[in-house]
């Protein structure tokens, strides 16, 4: 019965992808929804603890047989559940929306569906590696934008081949392509440093983390809902499922570990750093992803893995929050620069009250996990909540900026766009119903955060150009890379180039050149001396001749 569901999505993607844009725009996207919540209902019918399995031949080559599989069971049922419900979201977001080619968006939405699920179910190398790649040409389909499409691509691409090496290297070795017996390559394999760091660097840089963030920040120039498509249901998911998938080749190195705690905590410093101070509210959203997924790998870097439903509640949580932004967004015309806001909250009590509740529903995700690391749970929180407060105090509270058409036509949200978020929203809140006792003084805390805005002296920062057109990733590579590269290419250049070639060789070479003139014409100048010594010349020809030509 899954199967068919699968096949059910596949389709619906596929015709949403053959309809023409404007054609019955809405009645598709609500096909689509359809389907997908439909499929999410079976699940459910299923229970906590399902135990489906399905092993079908896929490719037979010599030597080497894959299978696809599909497996469904109480490790991933809710990550399977939350990617289905994050499709809902973005589809009728999609309906309801500003988005002109909603047809060939739903069916990518769909598409990317499959990928994220076939990545789920994957046990071998070649689907894994498959749906990776399916999921990066699908995401380039989704991004509309040129300068957008050039660095992502070339970020994704270059993680691609990585990866294709690093399991090249372990299947020459191994000899097999399933995913179980990788914990057996830290006993037998060679390259164990290259293919752990190289592994986690692939890894970085799909999902984005610090120093690879450019790859998604250059995503603020589409619309929002493909930007949250994007940061939480499509490559940076694929790179943290990849690490769940890989994670016992991480032993295999002393610097894995060591690698992966400095990112994940950089990454979260560094996404508190943009949300504070980016004016561009969509980066300020990629931002806040950065944190979240920081987050994550914060987890698994100090040896607390998250269960499936925990990832699956937080990754929720952190999608909802990016839909509020998303709100505000809509309810200020499409206002994108937070330095243009602020004042917002006489006409957006609702919305106010919607940010409540999706903060309420985070903060018991969060309270809710139990890792072994307490302290970092705690410390996100208090950082987190200073961000967002501060974010959303600066719209909602602050000194107002907007022009005189935002104002006037500054409105909460349709209700057909709040509504799903304030539904997830209400069923987390009712799965956390039995959320700790804390609950309401870390909502407390937020709330006297938010009224105080102890960070709004960093509201200055929003008007130095210096700072907003900075982009210290590019400043990074020139300074790291390409200035080196520069260097060194001068520096061979004066020493090859300039001493070598043009003061040794080729002086070299005509100084020969002249001595041989001189003699050439030494032989040829008439004289009685040259005729002598042509005649030598000559003897000496016809005596070498006999003595080596036989």
């Amino acid at each position: 019965m899954l199967v068919n569901l699968l096949f059910l999505i596949l389709g619906a993607g596929l015709i949403s992808e053959l309809v023409p844009k404007n054609r019955l725009p809405v009645l598709w996207s609500l096909f689509s929804s359809a389907a997908v919540m439909y499929f999410l209902y079976r699940l459910y019918l299923l229970g906590a603890a399902p135990d489906f399995r399905l092993v079908y031949p896929w490719l037979k080559i010599p030597n080497l047989s894959i299978n696809l599989e599909i497996t469904i069971n109480a490790h991933n049922i809710y990550l399977v559940s939350a990617l289905l419900a994050l499709a809902v979201l973005v589809l009728m977001q999609n309906t309801f929306g500003s988005e002109t080619a909603k047809n060939a968006l739903n069916g990518l939405v769909l598409l990317n569906l499959l990928s994220a699920l076939m990545l789920v179910f994957s046990a071998n190398y070649i689907q894994m590696l498959v749906a990776v790649g399916v999921s990066d040409v699908l995401v380039f389909s989704i991004i509309n934008k040129v300068e957008a499409k050039k660095r992502y691509i070339y970020a994704n691409f270059l993680a691609d081949i990585g990866l294709v090496s690093i399991f090249a290297v372990i299947l020459g070795q191994s000899g097999n392509i399933e995913l179980r017996p990788l914990a057996d390559y830290a006993r037998l394999g060679h390259h164990k440093d290259f293919v752990a760091i190289m592994l986690l660097l692939c890894i970085f840089i799909k999902t984005g983390l610090f120093l690879f963030q450019g790859t998604y920040t250059g995503l603020r120039l589409l619309g929002f809902n493909r930007l949250n498509l994007i940061l939480f249901t499509a490559t940076p998911l694929t790179g943290y499922l990849l690490l769940l998938k890989t994670e016992s080749l991480l032993t295999i190195s002393a610097y894995s570990y060591p690698l992966l705690k400095i990112f994940a905590l950089a990454s979260i410093l560094w996404g508190a750093y943009g949300a504070l101070i980016i004016d561009n509210l969509r980066q300020k959203a990629v931002y806040f992803a950065l944190m979240f997924w920081g987050l994550v790998y914060a987890f698994a870097a100090f040896g607390s893995r998250l269960a499936s439903l925990d990832f699956a509640m937080l990754l929720m949580a952190a999608f909802l929050f990016s839909q509020i932004l998303l709100l505000i967004s809509v309810a200020a015309s499409n206002e994108n620069t937070v330095s243009e806001m602020g004042g917002f909250i006489k006409n957006l009590k609702f919305t106010f009250l919607l940010i409540v509740a999706v903060l309420s529903a985070y903060f018991s995700a969060l309270l809710m996990l139990q890792p072994d690391n307490i302290r970092l749970v705690w410390g996100y929180i208090v950082l987190f909540g200073l961000v967002s407060s501060h974010v959303i105090g600066q719209i909602l509270l602050g000194e107002s900026h907007a022009d005189e058409r935002v104002q006037a036509m500054l409105h909460n949200p349709p209700a057909l766009m709040w509504l799903p978020v304030a539904c997830m929203a209400a069923g987390m809140g009712y799965y956390f119903r039995i959320a700790p006792f804390y609950l309401v003084p870390v909502l407390g805390g937020w709330l006297l955060l938010f009224a105080v805005r102890p960070l709004r002296k960093l509201d200055r920062w929003y008007e130095s150009d210096t700072v907003q057109e900075a982009d210290y990733l590019n400043t990074l590579y020139e300074l790291l890379i390409i200035t080196p590269i520069k260097v060194i290419g001068r520096v061979l250049w004066l020493t090859v180039d300039f001493i070598f070639i043009e003061r040794t060789i080729i002086n070299s070479v005509q100084n020969a050149l002249k001595f041989m003139i001189f003699i050439f014409r030494r032989i040829h100048s008439g004289t009685l001396g040259g005729a002598i010594l042509f005649i030598l010349l000559g003897f000496a020809v016809i005596w070498w001749s006999w003595r080596y030509g036989g």
